[in-house]
């Protein structure tokens, strides 16, 4: 499906009542009293609902101009937003235009937090109740055939450098990205946190194996995280930093553990598009970094559901509540199996 473009109304544009209420919202302070309700949200976060109540603005702006004059409460009808729904149908998916409207409630909540915004929460869960089943095929996928794969890459490029010359630069990017993926298998760290990974900073070494710690402030929960990395894969970070990182150009000028081609650390996005390109390459889909989050609760769930409630310290969250949905969809698979057993053990 092609994507329109979507005209967002930029800040300095927005009506001057909306932008004083933003402010307030977002007010930063050293108290509970003197900062704003929204002082606590991450800066993506704030980038995101920012993005969506601007786009909103935009599409008021090129059909109903004259509702910017009114108060932030007082422009919005069903009416707008059905046609604005309808727009957004052009080029969008049901999820994503129920999305966009929750994105939009969030926003109005912060902005105009004593009206009733219920409504459009209602109309948002009515467009996802009727959107099309998606095949989820990351869920064939578990922690262990990435790892696998991770594995595989590395010890490709190990076999291909073999020799006096050492490694080329294509197998040092093999190298990498194996150990991208291997990493990923076992500890899912979110994309910004594993792009801030800094030698000697977030991953340290504790005598022959290395671990990561993690500031809060390079974590969307804003907990600090601690894991040890395994001695299989310890050992091939040893190799990466000693052998394969190096001869990615520039590389020795900064601290990053993923170096890029361009004489600087890979971004979070540069290392989305390394991930599930490897991952297609391998499962003819790609896998991006925050399925491995999926597929990580999944695999323990089912290996070791007594247990499932420590993937939510695995993953960082501050509730299970999240880890919960694939802990139900794994043991509901597991139950259609059992079933699946039994019927044909009838049969017999």
């Amino acid at each position: 499906m092609r994507r329109a473009h979507q005209i967002q109304l930029p800040f300095a544009a927005w009506p001057k009542e909306d932008r004083n209420r933003w402010n307030v919202a977002f007010k930063p302070g050293d108290s509970f009293d003197d900062c704003g309700p929204a002082a606590h949200l991450a800066d993506r976060t704030r980038r995101d609902l920012h993005y969506r109540y601007g786009c909103f603005l935009g599409f008021l702006a090129s059909r109903f101009p004259d509702l910017l004059a009114l108060e932030p409460a007082e422009r919005l009808a069903s009416s707008h937003i059905a046609q604005y729904v309808a727009l957004r149908r052009r080029s969008c998916s049901e999820r994503t235009v129920a999305g966009d409207l929750r994105k939009l409630r969030a926003a109005l909540r912060l902005i105009c937090p004593t009206s009733d915004w219920s409504w459009l929460l209602a109309i948002a869960k009515r467009i996802e109740a009727q959107a099309p089943p998606r095949f989820e095929r990351h869920h064939l996928v578990t922690s262990d055939r990435l790892y696998a794969l991770g594995i595989e890459l590395m010890d490709r490029a190990t076999a291909g450098a073999v020799g006096l010359t050492g490694p080329t630069k294509a197998q040092a990017f093999d190298y990498r990205d194996g150990l991208i993926i291997a990493l990923l298998a076992l500890i899912p760290l979110r994309r910004r946190t594993l792009a801030a990974l800094r030698i000697g900073k977030q991953l340290v070494k504790c005598g022959q194996f290395w671990s990561l710690d993690i500031p809060a402030e390079d974590t969307k929960t804003r907990r600090a995280l601690d894991y040890p990395v395994s001695p299989e894969l310890s050992a091939r970070i040893d190799v990466y930093l000693s052998k394969f990182r190096r001869r990615i150009p520039g590389a020795d000028r900064h601290d990053g553990l993923w170096a890029s081609n361009q004489a600087c650390r890979m971004d979070h996005g540069s290392i989305y598009d390394a991930v599930c390109r490897r991952t297609k390459t391998a499962f003819d889909f790609p896998v991006n970094l925050h399925r491995f989050r999926h597929a990580a609760a999944t695999l323990w769930s089912t290996q070791d559901p007594a247990n499932v409630r420590g993937v939510k310290d695995l993953l960082g969250q501050a509730s299970f509540q999240t880890t919960e949905k694939h802990y139900i969809m794994s043991q509901s698979r597991l139950a259609g199996r059992a079933l699946a057993q039994a019927v044909s053990m009838l049969r017999k």
